[in-house]
């Protein structure tokens, strides 16, 4: 083997080792960042509990409207540090479904916009059908609540566009309902047909039924 095989071959080696270890401390760096990352997820869920027990028992009570920004402040200024901040897709997406969640959980005039610019953050967060039908269907949802019906229609059918099965029956329902209370009879005759066809003597077929003949 001449000098000059004999450098390549090290040159080569040389860059292998350095390729390997940057892999390795890359690697390291991305766990790091990501096992950082659940741990202030976790804390959000301490920061919660903590700010949690200062309500009084008519705040506790489901549907209860409060100011969340008031009640907690902590907790909300800490799941919009990982909801902008994060270099985790997933922990982005738990924490902006947490924020969302929790303004639509708590549905005064001002929670419901705060919780549709969440949810609107989420769907561009989530990387599996389900978390993506998942987002637009709380999108959809809050939309829905906020009397914002065309918009919610939308955002039903992008859950649809989704594909996801498991959350079929639930959309197609939703989209039954906006559009009765839009009053778009023909469309919500298609989606509850669908739905009919799709799942036939389900609840959520029935319960499209229903909306249809309240209508009639």
């Amino acid at each position: 083997m001449n000098l000059l095989n004999k450098n390549n071959i090290i040159i080569a080696v040389s860059a292998l080792v350095v390729l390997g270890a940057g892999t390795y401390f890359y690697q390291q760096s991305c766990e790091q960042k990501e096992q950082a990352s659940k741990s202030a997820l976790f804390q959000v869920e301490k920061t919660l509990q903590t700010e949690s027990a200062t309500l009084t028992e008519a705040e506790k009570t489901p549907g209860a409207k409060i100011d969340v920004d008031a009640k907690f402040p902590k907790t909300i200024a800490e799941l919009n540090k990982l909801v902008s901040g994060s270099d985790t897709p997933q922990v982005k997406f738990e924490a902006g479904m947490k924020l969302g969640a929790m303004y639509l959980g708590y549905a005064n005039d001002a929670s419901f916009s705060k919780a549709i610019e969440a949810f609107k953050k989420v769907t561009e967060f989530g990387k599996t059908s389900f978390q993506k039908a998942s987002a637009f269907y709380l999108l959809g949802s809050t939309q829905e609540k906020a009397n914002l019906v065309k918009e919610a229609a939308d955002s039903f059918q992008k859950a649809l566009d989704q594909g996801n099965e498991g959350m079929k029956n639930e959309v197609l329902l939703s989209l039954v309902r906006v559009n009765v209370k839009a009053n778009n009879a023909t469309q919500a005759k298609n989606f509850a047909d669908k739905l009919n066809k799709e799942s036939p003597g389900s609840k959520a077929a029935q319960e499209a039924q229903k909306l249809i003949s309240s209508k009639s």
